[in-house]
């Protein structure tokens, strides 16, 4: 028998809200100056995994710390302009109201930077909605790596084993199975459905509320 699901972590890019498109307008923004081309949607794609700070120092590791410092400054002024056309999920909102109304503990584990979380949880009106924030500014090692799921389990002062994690990406899914947690396919946002059924997660929501019905099922 399992054990009952006392928290929910999530993801946040691409699970609670689609931020690809503000993600990739501020690459672009941040990189065009210094390579002098655009970057397709996947090749910014490609890059996640490290935290937005971590992608650029990456990208920019044979730049100057005057190049970099600059990259970033376009970079937030980008991401955060992007915002007026970035929008939760339909259905997040109800999903996030219903599991405040039931004092379901919740947290966000991000590979997003900090700063860039923060931008994106103010202007979604999603500041204070979870009880921590994890990101990848905090983490070393990156998703699939199970540290960022751990440290928000262990923040939220619950056991691993009574956590789910939702995400909509290859590195969530295995960042939750690594961490001994359950695992939910945030199944609303398509981009990366194909890889992610033959990862064998435990449930697949294909909307929001599935969230719901799993934790009251469990």
């Amino acid at each position: 028998m399992n054990p009952p699901i006392q928290a929910v972590i999530f993801d946040f890019d691409g699970t609670l809200a689609d931020t690809f498109p503000a993600i990739h307008a501020a690459w672009n923004a941040a990189m065009v100056p210094i390579f002098g081309r655009q970057f397709s949607r996947d090749e910014v794609v490609a890059r996640f995994g490290p935290s937005d700070e971590g992608m650029m120092e990456r990208e920019l590791a044979n730049h100057s710390p005057e190049e970099m410092h600059h990259a970033f400054a376009r970079y937030y002024a980008a991401y955060e302009g992007a915002h007026d056309a970035v929008f939760g999920f339909d259905g997040i909102g109800e999903l996030l109201e219903e599991l405040q109304n039931r004092a379901f503990p919740t947290a966000v584990m991000t590979g997003k930077g900090r700063r860039a979380a923060e931008i994106s949880l103010r202007h979604l009106g999603w500041a204070g909605r979870f009880s921590v924030l994890v990101t990848g500014t905090e983490i070393l090692n990156a998703k699939p790596s199970p540290d960022g799921p751990l440290c928000a389990a262990e923040l939220l002062g619950i056991a691993p084993q009574h956590c789910i994690y939702v995400g909509d990406s290859p590195a969530d899914i295995g960042a939750a199975q690594s961490a001994g947690m359950r695992s939910v396919v945030a199944g609303w946002h398509s981009y990366f459905l194909p890889q992610l059924r033959d990862m064998k997660p435990d449930f697949w929501a294909n909307e929001p509320r599935d969230v719901l019905s799993i934790l009251d099922g469990a």
